[in-house]
Order: structure tokens, then sequence, then C-alpha cells
């Protein structure tokens, strides 16, 4: 039973594997599921057409016979562009392959007819494919030389272009019924993208709402979070330092009281915007709570992050902020501590938590570090 087991779980991840080939984190949501529809549609496709490749060689129509083992061919290489990882824009060679092949063997069967004159009924496969994998716009103009093609071989002058023989009313009712059939698959593929930009746009609003702090347009704490776990991380591998400067606003309490939530809202926000300007570009800020602010530096020592901090918050003393036609001077107090990655981010922000509430009974707008508290 375990053997089976194994062996159902192998399969599986080989199949797995032949239809995800190609995709990459790198790629968006819509891009990656084309790619496994690229690889179901030619694994597929080149099973089909080679059995009934064989099947026809079998039956001795020798030129039906190559063109499907040809077909076949094709498919196979659009699955080998898929699979050949380190090939530029692979994921659009291949569907691109793909298309054109289908279009060879449509108008061939087309031409030949087929086996009993049936060829021509596997065109409306063409459409949904085309408009799927190349959009609306080239999918529209990719059917529509499809069409005009075929308009030249069914009415060529006494069939001159045509093999297979086909009644006048079949061949008006059969570009009629695949340009309705166009029409349909053009408009569900508008439809389809659409529904797919409104669901991004909608997740990715409520992601943003998840990570990031309406009011200051900083991240949050669990905006921040990944952040201080990716420079945790890299701090270890690279053996640099790593530090943290918890602040908050002075007497913030006051400010509410004297001008009301919208002062505090603008208070808040204008301390935000100008924590933002400070900072280097490869630090990260983030409101962490009420009126406190987390700062995550990395390749910086426990020293430096109290310079970098008392850079800032003497940048907020001199940079008043007018609330209700008051120029207003908001300042703040900052606690330091250095990351021990050995003990972790937990205790990194009680130290910097312990000297910011040692800044603040010390009188405020001042700037101390963990370190400092050692006696």
């Amino acid at each position: 039973m375990k053997q089976a087991d194994n062996h159902y779980t192998s399969i599986n991840q080989l199949f797995s594997g032949l239809i995800t080939s190609g995709c990459r984190s790198g790629l968006d949501e819509d891009t990656n599921r084309k790619i496994v529809v690229i690889n179901l549609f030619a694994i597929v496709g080149m099973s089909i057409t080679l059995v009934l490749g064989i099947r026809a060689l079998f039956s001795e129509q020798l030129s039906l016979g190559i063109v499907l083992l040809s077909s076949a061919t094709l498919f196979g290489l659009c699955k080998g562009v898929l699979l050949h990882s380190k090939l530029k824009n692979n994921h659009i060679i291949a569907p691109a392959l793909l298309v054109l092949c289908l279009i060879s063997l449509m108008l061939y069967l087309v031409v030949f007819g087929g086996v009993a004159g049936t060829g021509p009924l596997w065109i409306f496969v063409l459409p949904p494919v085309a408009m799927f994998f190349a959009g609306v716009f080239w999918g529209v103009i990719t059917v529509g030389l499809f069409i005009a093609l075929c308009s030249v071989i069914l009415f060529s002058p006494d069939n001159a272009l045509l093999i297979a023989s086909y009644p006048f009313e079949f061949k008006v009712r059969l570009l009629l019924s695949f340009a309705t059939v166009t029409f349909l698959s053009a408009f569900y593929e508008h439809s389809r993208q659409t529904s797919f930009i409104i669901i991004r746009d909608i997740s990715e609003k409520f992601e943003r709402q998840a990570l990031y702090d309406a009011l200051t347009n900083l991240p949050n704490r669990r905006g921040i979070q990944k952040f201080i776990d990716h420079e945790i991380n890299r701090a270890k591998r690279q053996q640099e330092h790593l530090t943290l400067i918890l602040s908050d606003i002075d007497r913030f309490k006051q400010v509410n009281d004297n001008y009301g939530h919208d002062g505090g809202d603008i208070a808040l926000r204008h301390v935000a915007d100008l924590f933002k300007e400070v900072i280097r570009d490869q630090d990260g800020v983030a409101r962490w709570g009420g009126e406190e602010f987390l700062f995550v530096l990395p390749t910086t020592n426990e020293n430096n992050g109290v310079v970098l901090a008392e850079k800032i918050r003497a940048r907020l003393e001199t940079t008043p902020v007018q609330i209700q036609n008051t120029s207003l001077t908001i300042t703040a107090s900052f606690g330091v501590a250095q990351i021990n990655l050995a003990n972790g981010l937990n205790n990194a922000l009680s130290l910097a938590d312990k000297a910011l509430y040692k800044a603040k009974e010390k009188g405020r707008n001042k700037v101390l570090s963990a370190s400092s508290l050692i006696p």
C-alpha cells in the first residue's frame, strides 16, 4: 500500500512539474496561469496529433500523417521552449509558436479536407486559444488574418487553392459561424481580463490596507515585519549590525485635547512625512501604534543609531507644523537598541522601549540608547 502511495506521489509530482515548468515568481499571476495552460495545451495537442498522425500513416494518408506528426513536433517544441528556463521571454515565444502551429494545421485541414472532409470543423479551436494567449487586440488581428486567408482559399476561382471539395453553402456558413465564435471568444476574453484587473486591484488595495497605516501611509506592525525578518536574515548571513529606534511623540494627548482629533491627525502625518524624508534609502520606518514609530536601520550599530536619532529629533524640533492657523512645534523622544542576533527581535524591542521610557522620564525630547542604561 505504501509503495503504491509513493508511486502515485511520484506520478503526481512529475505531472505537476510538467504543467508548471516555465512558471516563475517574477511573473504576474495571469502570465503564470497562461504558462500552465500552454503546457497543458502543448501536452494534449502533441498527444492527439501524434496519435492521429500515426493512424493516418497506417491508413496510407501520407501527407496528412506527415502534417500531423510535424504538428506534434511543434507542440513538443512549445513545451521545450517553456522547459528552457534560461531562454529570455520563453513565456512569449511559446504561445506565439503554439498559435502559429495551430494556424498552419487549420489551413492545411481547410485545403485538404482531412478525414471525409471534416477537417475544417477543427478551426473553431483557434479563436479561444488565440484570444487567451495573445489577448483581445492581437487575438482579433490573428484570427482576422486567418479568416482572410480562409476566404481566399475557399473562394478562389475554380477552387484553384483547394484540394477538397465543399458546397458553396458550407463555405459561407463555416466562415459565418467561425466569425460568430471569434466574436464570442473576444467578448469573453475581454470580460475575463477586465474581471482579472478588477480583482487584482481590489486584492492589492486590501493587501495595502492590511500592511499600511491609512493615515500616515507608513507600514504598520504587520507591514514592517517582513522588512525586519529580511534584514535580520541578511545581518546573520553577512555578520552585519542591525539597530532599532523606537520613537514616541511628546505630549500627544495635549495636541488632541487642544486641537481635536483632526489636529492630532495633521500632527501624525507631519511627523510621518518628516521621518520618511530624513531616513536613508536602506532604512525602514513604520507606525508602531498610536503615536509610536519604529525605525529599522540595517548595517548600523547602536552608536550610529543614536547619531541618526539625534538628527531626526533636531529636525523635528525645528520644523513646526501649521494646525488651525497655529505654528506648533512637535517633539519626540527616542530609544535606541542594537539587535543582538542571538537574542532576537523582541529583546531589542524591549531594550529600545526601556530607553524610550527613560528619555521621557528625563524630560522628553531626548535620545537615549539601551547601553546607556547599563550601570
